[in-house]
């Protein structure tokens, strides 16, 4: 009877713990249901620069525990719990910052200029009348003329002086001797001569620290007084060299070579040159193969169209004067007073400017037209033709009567 009792009470037993295994096991379900803790986690984009951590929430664990006491109850308990782990997630580059660090000090660059350094392609064009460096004080600065009676000009042997109301300063020296050399020393960044250019003008060679620079023909129908091209120098002290080369025009009637004047640039401290680099050609020993050219089709001859000339302005000066010590050159007091100089149309003879020589035989007339133009001295005969393309340029012209043809009177 004791073993049937004991038999029927461990079957119930055994019936309510499964009922209370059945309980707690519910009892998680919906504790786990309603935390919502068992989300699996999704793959996102972060707009983040660089990758970051983000905790996983993991499935909590739960654990019953039951109690058996005298009288059978049974206290079924959940305890959950969590384990974050940090997994790195993907991102994408939005955007770039830059930090400033303060106190913290970053050398410069060198650089090949000093601060403030004042660059120039090539030197600025002058502007006459340039200051006269007789007339000023050292240090020079920008474009000024060192005159032919300059002190520190050296001739070799000794230029004649001639006193010319069309030179620079009414003034030039001049040489027949096939050695001659006229020299000057001066600090500057670039260099133009002025010289003489006539008839009987022969070929001279410009020389700056002992290398031929140029080679000028004086040479020209007409007595002029024109001004080389710029030459771009070196910064510092350099001597020039006007030396005759022996050789003149064929066209020329003798071997005379003149200086007007020189001028020289010379820029501020922080001013610096940079001419643009030469190009050398180096011939080749390799012969290159003829190229095969096989004209195909010609474009079409473009028919030349008539244009109107513009306008321009031109500067003409003449002097007359009466050569009384027959050295055909134009001495102080040899001027004709009060000629009448005209300026006429070619074709039309329609008088454009007209002027009045003054004391000293020199008239200066201004003309702005399109035609061909001429000068004309109506007493004494005597025509010139303006040279055709002299926009805006100077032009000057002779007049020496030899002593047989001095009138007695001239109105």
């Amino acid at each position: 009877m004791n073993q049937r009792k004991r038999n029927c009470l461990l079957r119930r037993l055994t019936l309510l713990a499964l009922i209370a295994w059945s309980l707690a096991l519910l009892h998680v379900t919906r504790n786990t249901n309603h935390s919502g803790v068992a989300q699996l986690p999704t793959l996102m984009i972060l707009p983040s620069l660089t990758p970051s951590s983000t905790a996983t929430p993991t499935i909590p664990t739960a654990t019953a525990t039951f109690t058996i006491t005298a009288s059978p109850t049974w206290t079924p308990s959940a305890t959950a719990t969590s384990t974050a782990t940090l997994t790195p997630t993907l991102s994408t580059r939005v955007a770039v910052v830059s930090a400033v660090m303060p106190g913290v000090y970053v050398a410069p660059t060198p650089s090949p200029f000093p601060y403030g350094t004042v660059l120039l392609p090539a030197p600025p064009q002058p502007i006459e009348p340039l200051p006269d460096a007789t007339r000023e004080f050292p240090p020079f600065m920008g474009w000024y003329s060192f005159e032919s009676d300059y002190p520190t000009v050296r001739y070799s042997p000794p230029w004649i002086p001639r006193q010319v109301v069309a030179a620079s300063r009414g003034q030039y020296h001049r040489t027949e001797d096939v050695n001659g050399v006229a020299s000057v020393a001066f600090e500057g960044e670039a260099l133009r001569v002025r010289y003489v250019a006539a008839q009987n003008m022969g070929i001279f060679d410009l020389v700056v620290d002992g290398q031929v620079i140029d080679t000028i023909d004086a040479y020209n129908p007409d007595l002029i007084f024109p001004g080389t091209r710029i030459y771009t120098l070196e910064r510092g002290t350099h001597l020039l060299e006007i030396r005759h080369t022996g050789r003149k025009n064929s066209a020329s009637e003798g071997y005379t070579i003149a200086l007007d004047a020189i001028h020289v640039f010379h820029g501020e401290t922080n001013m610096l040159i940079l001419p643009p680099p030469v190009e050398t050609l180096i011939p080749s020993s390799t012969p290159q193969p003829a190229a095969g050219i096989e004209l195909i089709a010609a474009p079409p001859t473009i028919q030349a169209t008539p244009t109107s000339i513009p306008p321009s302005m031109v500067n003409i000066s003449i002097i007359i004067a009466y050569d009384e010590n027959g050295n055909d050159e134009v001495d102080p007091a040899e001027g004709v007073n009060g000629i009448s100089v005209r300026v006429v149309e070619i074709g039309t003879n329609r008088v454009i400017t007209q002027a009045f020589t003054d004391n000293s035989g020199y008239a200066q007339l201004q003309v702005v037209t399109s035609a061909q133009s001429r000068v004309v001295v109506p007493y004494f005969g005597q025509t010139w033709d303006v040279p055709v393309g002299r926009a805006g340029g100077d032009v000057r012209f002779t007049l020496l009567l030899t002593p047989g043809n001095q009138p007695g009177l001239i109105p």
